[in-house]
C-alpha cells in the first residue's frame, strides 16, 4: 500500500479522508511546505476491520487499494499541477487511524503533521478522539486546520504562557516559525489573583519578552483580566485570537496521567481546537516535567 518513493527526510504529514476538511489540510500543508522546503504525503487509512466488514475476499481489498490510491494521486497531480517543484508522496494504511498516523510520522521521520479538523458539530473522520490522540501521541508539532486560505502567512501568532518550563519549548518553535514567517508574536497570560503567583507570572512574562527581543522577533504582550476576559483561559485566548484575527494559536500537549492535568491542560487545548472557528492550531508536545521556572535564567 505503500508508494512513497523518495528519502525519508523533511516530511510533512498530511493524514486525509478525502474530505473537504481534510483538503483545506492539503492546502495549509503546500503553503508551510513552500516556504521550509518540504516533501508533503498524504496518508489515507483504512479503518480497522473495514475490509473484513464488506468484503470475503483478496480481490476487491486489492480493487478498493487500487482506487484510493488512484485517488491520492489525482490529489497530489493536482498539487503538483499549481506547484511544480513540491515532492508530493502518497500512501494508503490499514488499522486503527490514530496509531497508524503516528506509525507513520515515526517511521518516515516526519517532521510536522497536518490535520483538517471539522469542528464538534461535523462528521468527518479527523475530529473528537481521533485529533485528540494524535495530539497526545505524536512527539512532532501537529497543526491542526479548519479553514481554507490561499495564501499560509503566520504573521500574527498566538502564544499563552503558563508558569511551567514546557512553555520555554513553546517560546523557541514560536521563535522559529517568527523568523521564517517575519510573525508577531503575540505573548498572552491570565491574570492571578494570589498574589505571590501574580509575581511569578510577571516574572516568567518578563523572560519571554527578552527572549523574544533577544532573538530579533517582534512581540506584543498582554495579561488578560478578569473584566475583559471574564472566561477560563481557553475560551479567552480564543477571544483575543479572534479579535486580532491571528493566523496561528501555538498551545502545548501532555499526557493526562491526572486529573489535575486533565482540568488543567486537556481541557484547555480541546476546548481551543474546538471553539477557534478559523485560527490553525499548532500543538507541541512537552520533553520535561512540570516545574516553575519563572527564577531562571536561560538564553
Amino acid at each position: 500500500m505503500n508508494s512513497i518513493k523518495t528519502p525519508k527526510e523533511n516530511i510533512i504529514l498530511v493524514p486525509t479522508d478525502l474530505s473537504t476538511a481534510s483538503t483545506h489540510a492539503m492546502d495549509h500543508a503546500v503553503g508551510i511546505a513552500e516556504l521550509f522546503d518540504n516533501q508533503i504525503t498524504l496518508l489515507y487509512v483504512v479503518e480497522e476491520g473495514f475490509f473484513k466488514s464488506i468484503f470475503s475476499g483478496g480481490m476487491e481489498k486489492a480493487v478498493m487499494v487500487d482506487t484510493i490510491n488512484a485517488k491520492l494521486l489525482e490529489k497530489a497531480e493536482a498539487i503538483k499541477a499549481n506547484h511544480p517543484n513540491l515532492t508530493i508522496n502518497t500512501l494508503v494504511r490499514e488499522g486503527k487511524v490514530y496509531k497508524q498516523i503516528i506509525e507513520v510520522s515515526q517511521t518516515y521521520a516526519c517532521d510536522s503533521i497536518v490535520m483538517g479538523f471539522s469542528g464538534a458539530s461535523g462528521m468527518e473522520r479527523f475530529m473528537g478522539s481521533t485529533t485528540t490522540r494524535v495530539l497526545k501521541s505524536s512527539e512532532v508539532p501537529v497543526v491542526i486546520v479548519k479553514d481554507v486560505r490561499s495564501n499560509i502567512k503566520y504573521e500574527k501568532i498566538v502564544l499563552p504562557i503558563d508558569l511551567t518550563k514546557e512553555s520555554r519549548q513553546k517560546v523557541d518553535w514560536a521563535i522559529h516559525m517568527a523568523k521564517q514567517y517575519n510573525s508577531e508574536i503575540h505573548v498572552i497570560m491570565e491574570i492571578e489573583k494570589d498574589e505571590f503567583l501574580a509575581k511569578r507570572l510577571k516574572a516568567s512574562l518578563k523572560q519571554v519578552e527578552n527572549i523574544l527581543a533577544k532573538n530579533g522577533v517582534k512581540y506584543t504582550s498582554k495579561i488578560l483580566d478578569d473584566i475583559e476576559y471574564p472566561e477560563h483561559f481557553g475560551k479567552d485566548v480564543v477571544q483575543y485570537s479572534e479579535e486580532i484575527s491571528a493566523d496561528l494559536i501555538m498551545i502545548m500537549t501532555q499526557k493526562e496521567t491526572g486529573v489535575q492535568d486533565y482540568l488543567r491542560i486537556g481541557s484547555f487545548a480541546r476546548h481551543i481546537i474546538h471553539e477557534s472557528k478559523n485560527t490553525p492550531v499548532m500543538g507541541i508536545k512537552p520533553k520535561q516535567t512540570v516545574t516553575y521556572w519563572a527564577t531562571e535564567s536561560f538564553a
